[in-house]
């Protein structure tokens, strides 16, 4: 017998057996088996195949697109070839290619139902949803009728554009065709949520977490309806769920230290922030958490060296305008109770560019001048306060109070005169009006000038 001929029936061998393994769930040997084959083999499509889907289903997808693009090319008509080819490359985000592969199976098959309703799922996932449509109703044309799976895929569409009655109604099209399209209830969900039947949306998703227990995407998504009802303790349970499958997922993790400090759990808000930041240090906004968290726990030198790095991450952001005045106000305030005060008004000065006329903003900025020893600077600020808003009573206490320490006994008396037109049982302007006396008439007693002072009144 002829070499090549003896080499051909050892890759035949190789092959069958690898198959076998296959199905009898044996993946590594069935792996080395194909790999054996196509090493004295390298074109035969179907080997490469089975290769791609015994690499997928081990999670290397990269490696597998490679098999079934070398598979598709060497057979170019087989349309579940072709199909995996597509699927790998959505998989791996590239949604070009996968559509590249999707019209592939299409050209080969113009009626297959699932080609048909992914090419409408890519376009979706790149926001092309006039494009979507028109699949959509291309894909009716080709079917001769509707479809339960394009029926869903549209209906991504029209939630992600806020057309909700629409998509409801594709949704419950589809579900009396097919009861059990995977995805269709949580969808369906978030149209009772996003049209306040909310209530609706938990029991939808409950049921399917009860039927799938290790269904991530449900778990997650009733985790935030949960939390929108305001069920923190349920909310968090579906959370801890979810990273019972997936410990390493940080936007699930983030959410629960979230949910955690919100409930005032920060003992163990803070064992989660911590491990947030391990899996991502750049996130941001963690360094401001975790501050804020060390300050409820007491932690003060931890909590400074947090907004510390929270302060220098925002102030690398500053320049490209990454931030809005909420977010710097939040930083400031915590900056404020961890005693970093120069540190707070250059946020705040930064905030009061982007929103020079915004009062809780200037108002802050001022706090953050007084509280570093800036007191002019405060005093400044806290007149801009009071041209817009003429009955801030706090900016006006701090007019008042500065004018005072400044020895500028009547401005102290003009500031105390007009919060008390405003608001005349104002103890704070009060007590000011009582120290201004008391600077005024030296060697008076205060009891005295308290008595002068009720006689006006």
């Amino acid at each position: 017998m002829e070499p090549a001929m003896t080499n051909w029936f050892d890759a035949e061998d190789h092959a069958c057996h690898a198959l076998e393994m296959l199905e009898r769930g044996r993946w590594a040997e069935a792996e080395l088996g194909l790999r054996k084959a196509l090493s004295i083999h390298p074109d035969q499509p179907e080997w490469l195949y089975h290769l791609g889907i015994i690499l997928e289903s081990s999670g290397r997808d990269r490696q597998a697109l490679s098999l079934f693009e070398r598979a598709a090319e060497l057979a170019p008509d087989e349309v579940d070839v072709v199909g995996s080819a597509a699927m790998a490359c959505a998989r791996l985000g590239d949604r070009d290619k996968a559509l590249h592969w999707l019209e592939r199976v299409l050209a080969i098959d113009p009626s297959n139902e699932d080609a048909l309703a992914r090419r409408i799922e890519m376009l979706v996932a790149q926001g092309l949803h006039d494009e979507a449509e028109t699949a959509f109703y291309l894909a009716e044309m080709a079917l001769d009728g509707p479809s339960p799976m394009c029926l869903l895929e549209i209906a991504v569409s029209l939630i992600a554009r806020g057309q909700f009655r629409r998509a409801g109604w594709c949704l419950r099209e589809a579900m009396k065709m097919d009861p059990g399209l995977p995805r269709i209830r949580l969808r369906l969900a978030e149209v009772h949520a996003s049209t306040g039947r909310l209530d609706r949306a938990i029991q939808l998703c409950g049921r399917e977490v009860r039927e799938d227990p290790a269904n991530l995407e449900a778990l997650s998504l009733h985790a935030v309806l949960l939390e929108t009802a305001g069920q923190r303790t349920e909310a968090a349970e579906m959370r801890r769920r979810v990273l019972d499958f997936e410990p390493g997922d940080v936007q699930t993790r983030e959410g629960l230290a979230r949910l955690l400090m919100n409930s005032g759990q920060f003992e163990r808000a803070l064992v989660e922030w911590k491990m947030v930041r391990k899996l991502d240090p750049g996130l941001a906004g963690v360094d401001l958490a975790l501050g804020e968290v060390q300050m409820h726990l007491g932690l003060q030198a931890e909590a400074r060296i947090s907004l510390l790095r929270a302060h220098e991450r925002c102030c690398d952001q500053l320049a490209e305008q990454a931030l809005d005045p909420t977010q710097l106000g939040r930083l400031a305030s915590m900056l404020l109770q961890a005693e970093l005060a120069v540190e707070a008004v250059v946020i705040m000065e930064a905030a009061c560019e982007m929103s020079p006329d915004d009062p809780a903003v200037l108002r802050l900025l001022a706090l953050a001048r007084y509280r570093s020893g800036d007191r002019r600077g405060g005093m400044m600020i806290s007149r801009r306060v009071v041209r817009k808003d003429p009955t801030c009573m706090v900016s006006i206490h701090n007019l008042a109070l500065g004018s005072l320490r400044l020895g500028r006994y009547g401005i102290a008396a003009t500031w105390v005169q007009r919060g008390l037109r405003t608001n005349p049982g104002d103890e704070g302007l009060r007590r000011i009006r009582l120290r201004i006396w008391a600077r005024r008439v030296g060697g008076r007693s205060l009891d005295w000038i308290a008595r002068m002072l009720k006689s006006r009144d």
